[in-house]
Parts: structure tokens; C-alpha cells; sequence
């Protein structure tokens, strides 16, 4: 029978517990589908524009054809097609060597027509702009409106007007997109694929080849970070499957180098707002116009929400999608929220500033009456507080003097983190005492596998090491992809459901053949032992020999109470600015998190710390920049697109949010909470050092500077 609630007393959930695969990882032993070598398998090389807008007129692969190790090329973009964006694909060659491959992409002759172009924001808005999609590059979303906030700005005491912006970001996965695809016969599709949807990726493979997905397999043993941007085969994908085919079934593989990881990977849009922002004395805010915009690239949009967190009855808001001769946007952690709370957490201190209150103060006055994250807010508030040492460090904005100058600055987030319910774990008992779980998931960095291994450790009163937990395997039963902080409250409940009911199928088979003949009931399990009523009667092992040559396997699925959803956080930041540099240090961060109930203390951690550095990155170093005479970016390599190195990580401080009644809701994701909140509660901590507000994201030397040029203050 199916649970509804997890064990009230627990051995091992809750507690801080190794990865069963971080020896592998931390040594080097564990095999990334871009370090797959199958046999016979060839190197596949991409051939794309080095134009933002072209046409096509030509393209000649007869060199290429002939040259050493080339043995199939596969044509994306013909004659007459056109590219979109610096990075657009156009042809692959597969060839024995990555470097026959390389040379023979350079063999490749292409003759555009170059076509004007809209690469950045200000281009794509200009009047008589070139039209990157049909119907104009500017498409403005329906109008939001609550209550009357023309009315309520008459009545406040004070009010701001203002202008943020942060720049489109990519995601810099580690190991890039792509895979390895091989036909193991006409019908069969074998590939080792960095993915965030093992089953996703395979449903796609099987549909461009027109296959059943049954004959598909894909593989995700470990994976190199995907952040959102992983979600299927792909073009590169699909065109190693073709290309395979057309050497009669050898493996291609196709890795996106460095250059093309920025380019096309996908990236997070950028977001610009003009906010009208006003509140009594007392804290409370009274109306909000926001006029918003960004850019999703080529043809995806760039919504976030607003207003963020907070309570406001009367509010307004125009927002616009701009399209640009860019590469698109795909889901980068917590899509949208970064956003949304950097525009609304800048607003809201700047309007406390002018208001002359405590930041703090003015946040748990809007806070939403009937939301029940609001609880929630307020105990982080005090922890996060105290730990950042808010009462004895902050100074009002504007009060600092001197070159080095201290401040501090916090931030509001919240997301859902609930799982699906239609997502299967298999449990297999073996009579050599084997317990092993199966299911078409992956782990994108929450550590699942071993998450899994500790919820059947603790079913079966074992150590999580004893457990065989399989997963990345898409011929698996059913398994949740890793997006939406989704993962973990997805396939908690049914692995829990499946190791219950094997555990009962044990004690219900071998129960007739024990001394006494107990019932069923009157057996547990606990510390490797098998007990009846209470006392040890023979260890695990002995239990499992009395199965016999048949295994007990089970199939569990999800059931309400296990899981849920809604999550709220709060983050706070201790930076020191140099005013004379515009250096910005960061000295401490404090994560104070709240996620239900935690599966394991220690993976758990490992999410909060790095979607803080994730956070962080975003509000101190990352810019996708693009020339716009060229339109193309100017930093898509590791040496100019920055990223924080092992001397720019500050302190942090996670704290784990977990009242009493954290067990009753249950389970729910982790993933991408804890990185909304810091890029804007550093942009708070800057503003208050150094006396005026940094309107745009990232907090780099040139951003600080110009913002205190711009007040006179330099």
C-alpha cells in the first residue's frame, strides 16, 4: 500500500551523506558522455556563421569530400536558406580525427549574402530597424493592471523613479552540448548523451528517425551541467544520429566546442525596466508602474515576473519582447526570478532609502497576509539578520565617507519545486541480498542517485553504499527530466512507495519458513539485521537466501503527502567597495533557505552553495557582449567572458530553514531557489557602500564608476 507521509522517526534522511558517486567524480573516474569513446566512432565538427544575418547563396563541400578521414557530411543550411545569429549552423562533417574534421569544415565554401542586422537591444528598437522577425522586433504582451495606481501615487509620502537592467548571460556548461550516436543495427539507436531529459532526448532521436522510441537508447551515467539549456538531442544530436547512419552505423560524436557553447547553447535574456515605485512612512507601498523589456534572442520571448515577493494593490505594467539577430534563450536556472527580483528588490531599497527606512523593515511590511511563505520570510528575516550581523553593520545609504566604504544589502525569493506524479521507480530484492532501483532519470548535479540510495537504505535498514541505484538510462521506467527543482520531489515518493512494498514482499514470503512461524507484521528491518517483534532473529542476507531463485521486484509510483510544493528564501550580502577602483569585494553571503523536508543535509547544501555562486556570477561577472557593427559576441571563450575564480568567493553561510512541521510537507526541490536572490542583494550591498544606486547588472569596476560618475560622487 502506497504512503501518504513519511517515517516520523528516521535513521538516515535528514542527515549528511556522501555522494555514491563523488569518489568517482572528485578522482576522475567517472566517464561524462563526452569522454565515451565506442568503437569505431568518429569525430563531428560543426561548420556555422560567422555572420548575424546572411543568406546563403552557395555552399560547396566538394573539397571537403575528399579530404583525409572525411567519411560523411550532413548539410543544415543550403542554398538558399538563412542564418540568423554569429553561431547559426549550417553543415557538420564527421571524420576520423576531431582535427580531419576541423580542417575539413574550413574546407567548406560558403558564399553569403550579408543580409543587415538588429544584434543588440538598441539596434532591434531603433526606428526603421532590419525586421529580425516577421511583424516587427518589438512585440508587446498584454497590459497588467490591479486596483488604481494613478490614485494611490497621489496619496504617498514618498516616491522613485528609476531604471535597472542586467545583460543577457549564457550558461557556460561545463561539458558542452552534444552526444555520441550510434546505429547498433537499422532499427536501433544506441547514444551517450549530456542531458537533462534522458527520455526527452530519446523521444527526439526516435522521432527524426522514425523509429519507436523502444528502440532507442540513451545514456546519462553522469553529466557536465546543463542549468536549463539540456532538454533534448538537438540539431547536433539528431545530425550525429543521420550522420551514423550514413557511415553504416559508426559512432559519431558531436561535442559543441567552446566558441559555439556561447553562441548557441542558450543563454538567459536580458531584462530592462522603468519603475515607478511609491509608499507611505510607515513602509507600505502603495502603487508600482513598471514599463519592462528584454531580449530572448532570434525568437524567444524574455517575461519575468513582477511585482516580485511583495504585496502591491495597485499596479501596472507594460512589457515587451525584443528579437534580435542573437542566439536564443533556453531555461537557465530559475527562468525569470533573477529578474524579476533584481528589478523589484532595487525598487523596493531605493524606495526605502528615499522613505529613510530600514530595508528590512520595509519588506516585512509588504509582505503578502495570505501567503503562507510569508511565516516563512519573516523567521529567515531574523536568522539571516543576525547571522549577517544586520543591527551592529548597517548604515544608512549615503551616510559612508571615505574611499573603502562597507555595505550591506538583502533580497527576497521564492519558487514552486514541485514534483510530477506520474513518474515510476523499480525496486529489485535478489537473493544474494542485492537491493537495486531503476528509473529513466538523470542527475544534473542534485545528487538523485544518492538520494534514492538513502530513502531505500532507510526502508531497508541498510547503509545507502549497499544500494544498486541506477539511473540515465532512458529504457528505464519512467523518471522525471531535471528542471523546475523538480527532480527530487518527483522521484522521492515513488522510490519510497517501491521500497515499501518490496520490504513487504519480502516479510510476506519469508515469513512462513521463520522459527515460529511470526506473521508478516511482527518483522522489521534494522542494521543489516532482520527482526521479529523487535528482536534480531538472522541478518539481511540470511533473510534474502530464503527467496530463492526467484527475485522480488516491485514498481512504485507516487502518492499524495510525500511531496509538495512553494518555497521561500532570503539573502544577505557584506561587500566592500573601493569608491576610487570601483572594485567591489565581496566579504560574506548568508543563504537562508527553506525547502520541506531535506532528503540528505549534505546534497542539500551542495544546491544552496552553488546557486549562491551561480548568483554570484550573475551580479558580479557575467555579460554576454556583442559588437554591434559586426554583431557578433566579442567574449565567447573562458578568458573574457568572466567568471568568479577560487579568490572571489566570499564566506558563505547556508542555513536551512526547518520548522516543526517540515515533514508534513514533504519533499520539494532545491535546485534553483538559492541562486535568485544574490545577484540583487549584491546590487543592494553596493548601493548602500557607496551612497547611489548601480542601475546596471553586473557590479564590474566600469558599472560601479559610472554610477558615482553620474551622481557627481567620484
Amino acid at each position: 500500500m502506497a504512503a501518504n507521509s513519511w517515517p516520523e522517526q528516521t535513521k538516515l534522511i535528514n542527515t549528511r551523506i556522501p555522494r555514491l558517486d563523488g569518489i568517482a567524480k572528485a578522482s576522475g573516474k567517472a566517464k561524462y558522455p563526452s569522454d565515451e569513446r565506442p568503437d569505431g566512432m568518429l569525430f563531428g565538427v560543426v561548420l556555422y556563421s560567422l555572420h548575424p544575418h546572411a543568406r546563403i547563396k552557395s555552399l560547396d563541400t566538394t573539397v571537403a569530400e575528399k579530404m583525409a578521414g572525411v567519411k560523411a557530411i550532413e548539410v543544415i543550411a543550403g542554398p538558399g536558406k538563412i542564418v540568423r545569429y554569429h553561431g547559426d549552423d549550417i553543415a557538420i562533417v564527421a571524420a576520423e580525427t576531431e582535427e580531419q574534421a576541423r580542417d575539413a569544415v574550413r574546407a567548406i565554401k560558403v558564399e553569403y549574402e550579408i543580409l543587415p542586422h538588429a544584434a543588440t537591444e538598441l539596434q532591434a528598437m531603433a526606428a526603421n530597424a532590419p525586421e529580425v522577425v516577421k511583424g516587427g522586433n518589438v512585440r508587446k504582451g498584454r497590459a497588467q493592471i490591479t486596483g488604481k495606481p494613478d490614485d494611490a501615487f497621489a496619496k504617498a509620502d514618498g516616491m522613485i523613479e528609476a531604471a535597472y537592467s542586467v545583460p543577457v548571460v549564457t550558461h557556460v556548461c561545463l561539458e558542452t552540448h552534444g552526444l555520441t550516436a550510434r546505429w547498433d543495427d537499422k532499427n536501433h539507436i544506441t547514444a551517450w548523451a549530456s542531458t537533462q531529459a534522458v527520455t526527452a532526448t530519446a523521444n527526439e532521436l526516435a522521432e527524426s528517425n522514425e523509429i519507436p522510441v523502444s528502440n532507442v537508447t540513451v545514456l546519462t551515467e553522469v553529466m557536465g551541467g546543463g542549468f536549463g539549456s539540456k532538454f533534448g538531442a538537438d540539431i547536433w544530436g539528431t545530425s550525429a544520429a543521420r550522420l551514423s547512419k550514413k557511415v553504416n552505423g559508426r559512432p559519431v560524436k558531436i561535442f559543441l566546442d567552446r566558441i559555439q557553447e556561447h553562441l548557441a547553447g542558450g543563454n538567459r535574456p536580458s531584462a530592462s525596466a522603468k519603475i515607478k515605485l511609491a509608499g507611505t512612512k510607515d513602509g507600505k507601498i502603495t502603487a508600482m508602474v513598471a514599463q519592462t523589456h528584454g531580449t530572448g534572442g532570434v525568437a524567444r520571448g524574455a517575461q519575468f515576473p513582477l511585482p516580485y515577493v511583495y504585496s502591491i494593490a495597485n499596479f501596472s505594467r507594460e512589457h515587451s519582447d525584443v528579437f534580435v539577430n542573437g542566439g536564443n534563450a533556453r531555461a537557465m536556472r530559475a527562468p525569470g526570478h533573477p529578474e524579476g527580483c533584481i528589478i523589484m528588490e532595487s525598487a523596493i531599497d531605493d524606495l526605502a532609502a528615499k522613505l529613510g527606512l530600514d530595508p528590512v523593515e520595509i519588506r516585512k511590511a509588504n509582505l503578502a497576509p495570505a501567503d503562507f511563505r510569508t511565516k516563512i520570510y519573516l523567521d529567515e528575516i531574523a536568522i539571516g539578520a543576525e547571522l549577517i550581523g544586520w543591527k551592529q553593520n548597517f548604515k544608512p545609504r549615503g551616510t559612508q565617507k571615505g574611499i573603502m566604504r562597507r555595505g550591506l544589502g538583502l533580497a527576497l525569493h521564492q519558487w514552486g519545486g514541485g514534483g510530477a506524479n506520474d513518474k515510476q521507480v523499480s525496486c529489485t530484492i535478489s537473493s544474494d541480498s542485492t537491493i537495486e532501483l531503476k528509473s529513466a532519470t538523470q542527475d544534473i548535479g542534485t545528487g538523485i542517485r544518492t538520494v534514492l540510495a538513502i530513502i531505500a537504505a532507510e526502508v531497508f535498514g541498510l547503509k545507502p553504499t549497499d544500494i544498486k541505484s541506477n539511473i540515465g538510462n532512458s529504457t528505464f521506467p519512467p523518471g522525471q527530466s531535471s528542471g523546475g527543482s523538480t527532480t527530487t520531489p518527483s522521484m522521492s515518493p515513488p522510490c519510497y512507495n517501491a521500497c515499501l512494498e518490496a520490504r513487504d514482499e519480502l516479510f510476506k514470503k519469508i515469513a512462513p519458513s521463520l522459527p515460529g512461524s511470526p506473521s508478516a507484521t511482527d518483522l522489521s528491518l534494522a542494521d543489516g539485521q532482520l527482526l521479529i517483534k523487535g528482536q534480531p532473529a538472522m541478518s539481511f542476507k540470511d533473510a534474502c537466501r530464503k527467496i530463492g531463485m526467484n527475485s522480488i521486484s516491485t514498481l512504485g509510483k507516487s502518492s499524495p503527502g510525500l511531496a509538495s510544493n512553494g518555497v521561500g528564501g532570503v539573502q544577505f550580502v557584506d561587500v566592500t567597495v573601493d569608491t576610487e577602483t570601483g572594485v567591489v569585494k565581496l566579504n560574506k553571503i548568508v543563504a537562508v533557505q527553506d525547502s520541506g523536508l531535506i532528503i540528505d543535509k549534505l546534497t542539500w547544501e551542495s544546491q544552496v552553495l552553488g546557486g549562491v555562486i551561480g548568483g554570484l556570477n550573475y551580479g558580479m561577472f557575467e555579460e554576454r557582449i556583442v559588437d554591434p557593427t559586426s554583431g557578433r559576441m566579442l567574449n565567447p571563450d573562458m578568458e573574457l567572458y568572466q567568471l568568479a575564480g577560487a579568490s572571489d568567493i566570499p564566506e558563505i553561510i547556508v542555513h536551512a530553514y526547518e520548522p516543526a512541521d517540515q515533514k508534513k510537507r514533504g519533499v520539494i526541490g532545491i535546485g534553483e531557489p538559492p541562486t535568485i536572490g544574490t545577484a540583487a542583494a549584491i546590487g543592494n550591498a553596493v548601493s548602500n557602500a557607496i551612497g547611489v544606486r548601480v542601475t546596471h547588472w553586473p557590479m564590474t569596476p566600469m558599472n560601479v564608476l559610472n554610477a558615482l560618475a553620474q551622481e557627481g560622487k567620484a
